[in-house]
């Protein structure tokens, strides 16, 4: 079971690895750097770096998480739930919204949690 706050920022560094680092817009890429990320045993540490040359307050994530996540800080979600979850947010930011931006992307995921 993971709770909203490590999928978040697992998926934070995923987008950020898959976009800004690799140069892709591969779901495939990114839905597995979620599934890397996860499993880190030291999130905070995989976030800043991933953060280092993106320009996003990293804190927000947590912002989001603690005012329109609230509800969901206890629940815990299986891992075929939150991959879907993250595929959806993640076309939804490059294929619905076109753009790359992280703040539009992290918008999505708390959108698409925001259903469960």
């Amino acid at each position: 079971m993971w709770y909203i706050k490590e999928i978040m920022k697992a998926s934070v560094c995923s987008f950020c690895e898959t976009i800004y680092e690799y140069e892709s817009l591969e779901v495939t890429e990114f839905i597995e750097g979620v599934r890397r990320f996860i499993n880190e045993i030291n999130l905070d540490d995989c976030l800043e770096a991933c953060m280092d040359n993106v320009k996003y307050d990293i804190k927000n994530i947590d912002n989001i998480c603690n005012d329109a996540l609230y509800l969901l800080e206890r629940k815990g979600f299986e891992i075929k739930d939150v991959l879907k979850s993250c595929d959806k947010a993640f076309r939804k930011t490059l294929y619905v919204d076109n753009t790359i931006n992280i703040e539009a992307f992290v918008d999505n995921m708390a959108a698409e949690f925001r259903k469960k």
